[in-house]
């Protein structure tokens, strides 16, 4: 850890903002009462760890099969249930109670922390809303014949445009940690998207339910012209994609974001399809030797860019409240 210290603060004065009441000296941040900074408790020991920590928080919703059931998530999400919705894997109605999962995001730091970010099949698309639902006790529950649930959402504030949104799914599980996490558009016919005054209708069906497809999202492919890559250097030793280093790119004109996840050793993360002239926020989350690391750099999408985030130790909450002003 000396050596990583060592290397991460050799440019102090970039690392001074998350760490007031601190001075630098030749290779340490030393804060007012002696002290160098420290996580605190719960600190996340690897990037899975970060995003089932600080990912959207899954709310439990138990259904009453005897009725229609509608709840409200936290940020707003209606869910409708008809009575007598689920089946067990044999075919038999379940009469008692059926305890559900849901999770929402609808800003680009939650679908950073969640690892959600807004690509189908390589194409970038601009989100109004990610949702999750899927049975907490038994994943082999099956929906009956003909019933549909039922999800309202309500549109982001930073969402650029409402047109030729579409339904995309994602599989359980939901977190996925060492590979390029995909959106895939709706292949079933009795499943759909409709607009709202305030968000989406989403019908979700049997075949979508009873597929695993836990993840719904409105989306709308976001135009490319000029299509860039994105390049990020991560500096540093022991960078692992798969245990302990992820990279971001967030759109800062519209609600949309790309994990950079093509990695060629010792430090490069690499991904295409970015728009030229695109703002964009690159950030980098790390966990080395039990601690947090975060980096974030400005700038804008263009040919033979190359951006390299400085790396500073910093803690949970200064981490979501700087991912929380992209």
């Amino acid at each position: 850890m000396i050596q990583r210290k060592n290397f991460l603060f050799s440019a102090l004065l970039l690392v001074l903002p998350l760490l007031s009441g601190c001075n630098s000296g030749s290779d340490l941040i030393i804060c007012e009462d002696g002290s160098t900074p420290t996580p605190g408790p719960g600190t996340p020991a690897t990037i899975t760890e970060v995003l089932t920590q600080l990912g959207a928080p899954t709310q439990r919703l138990t259904y009453d099969p005897t009725r229609q059931n509608q709840f409200t998530g936290a940020l707003g999400t209606r869910v409708t249930i008809p009575a007598r919705a689920f089946l067990r894997a044999n075919g038999q109605p379940v009469t008692g109670p059926v305890v559900l999962e849901l999770r929402e995001i609808f800003d680009k730091a939650g679908m950073i922390l969640s690892n959600r970010p807004t690509v189908a099949s390589g194409r970038l698309l601009e989100s109004a809303g990610e949702v999750f639902l899927q049975p907490a006790q038994d994943s082999s529950l099956r929906l009956s014949p003909g019933t549909t649930i039922q999800i309202q959402t309500q549109n982001p504030p930073n969402l650029a445009s409402r047109d030729s949104m579409r339904l995309f799914v994602a599989p359980v599980p939901g977190v996925n940690t060492t590979n390029c996490f995909t959106w895939l558009l709706n292949p079933d016919p009795q499943s759909s998207l409709s607009p709202t005054p305030s968000g989406y209708r989403l019908e979700i069906g049997k075949v979508l339910f009873d597929a695993g497809m836990g993840w719904f999202n409105c989306d709308r492919f976001y135009g490319t012209p000029s299509p860039q890559p994105i390049v990020v250097d991560v500096a540093g030793p022991d960078v692992d994609p798969q245990q302990n280093t992820m990279v971001f790119a967030a759109f800062r004109a519209f609600n949309g974001s790309l994990r950079v996840c093509d990695f060629t050793a010792p430090g490069t993360f690499q991904t295409g399809g970015a728009p030229a002239g695109a703002a964009i926020s690159v950030v980098v989350i790390q966990t080395l030797g039990g601690k947090l690391y975060y980096g974030r750099q400005d700038g804008v999408v263009a040919a033979g860019t190359r951006f390299s985030p400085v790396l500073r130790e910093t803690t949970r909450a200064a981490l979501v409240a700087d991912l929380a002003t992209l």
